[in-house]
């Protein structure tokens, strides 16, 4: 038996080592993951598209329904709300009624 004892702290020394260089290879560097991390959590562009920019006019019969006693309003600047104002907040001005 005593060939036994001598390869034991051969063999615990290599088991160790084959543990240790296995696990440091299999994780990464803190900087590299935290990197990845961020990564997985930033908006891209290409992700998604905004609905408030798009207009349908699925609503514009509310300010019809809720403003029907009054008539509809003309803007008398209509170059402003055509060529400065926004596709939003021409919708707005016309769900309250306002033409330009």
């Amino acid at each position: 038996m005593p060939g036994r004892s001598q390869h034991g702290p051969h063999f615990l020394c290599l088991a160790l080592l084959l543990l240790a260089t296995t696990g440091c290879s299999l994780v990464e560097s803190p900087k590299s993951a935290s990197r990845r991390f961020t990564r997985m959590f930033t908006p891209n562009g290409r992700d998604w598209s905004d609905p408030a920019q798009e207009d349908n006019g699925e609503w514009d019969f509310v300010g019809d329904e809720g403003r029907a006693e009054f008539a509809r309003e003309q803007d008398p600047d209509p170059w402003y709300g055509k060529h400065l104002m926004s596709d939003k907040a021409r919708s707005i001005e016309r769900n309250l009624g306002i033409d330009y």
